[in-house]
């Protein structure tokens, strides 16, 4: 059997579990046990590797893939809380075997790639459409219109202490500031649409 074939085989039997975030693994498990009983027995027939294939898939999907649990009082016992009558019924190799368990860490953020590219990207777009905004409110927005949308936007002033400088209530602002906003976004819409 050619290696070419055995992968078919294990792609064949992978496909039908139609689980898109273990595939690969699928494949890789169907690989491995397909030239480990080939190791073992030479002249099996097709059938049989399909089998063998099979079973490792189902077996990788079904068990290994599985969370791990375990009672509370063995969690107790091998974090060494426990009482000794928390042990009844648990052998010493069980109970070693929680200790690892519970001493592994469950997620080591530091053994993941982060994804700085598209972090950089995204960053990119923000400014862009910043920029763009912008460039709309200087375009679009009286002079007046561009203060109020400067001071509200850019350094922070809230309603009141525009109405207050302004000597007008803060819902007079609000309403200003959302007519300059719908002014804005429709003129950034329309260069869009220029281009």
């Amino acid at each position: 059997m050619t290696p070419e074939f055995i992968t078919t085989l294990s792609k064949k039997s992978a496909s039908k579990y139609r689980n898109t975030s273990h595939h690969d693994d699928l494949i890789s498990e169907g690989v491995m046990a397909a030239y480990e009983e080939l190791n073992a027995n030479p002249q099996a027939p097709e059938n049989r590797i399909y089998q063998v294939i099979s079973t490792a898939q189902w077996k990788f999907l079904n068990v290994d893939c599985l969370p791990v649990t375990m009672p509370f009082e063995l969690v107790r016992v091998a974090k060494g809380l426990g009482s000794p009558e928390d042990k009844r019924g648990y052998s010493d190799e069980t109970i070693e075997w929680a200790k690892l368990i519970c001493e592994a860490p469950q997620l080591d953020s530091s053994l993941h790639d982060e994804d700085n590219e598209s972090d950089q990207a995204e960053s990119y777009e923000r400014q862009t459409l910043v920029k763009e905004v912008w460039d709309s409110a200087k375009e679009c927005l009286t002079e007046e219109e561009y203060d109020l949308f400067h001071m509200y936007f850019d350094q922070g002033h809230n309603g009141e202490v525009l109405g207050a400088d302004l000597n007008v209530t803060r819902q007079a602002i609000n309403v200003r500031i959302k007519k300059s906003c719908e002014k804005v976004r429709k003129h950034v819409v329309n260069k869009k649409w220029e281009l």
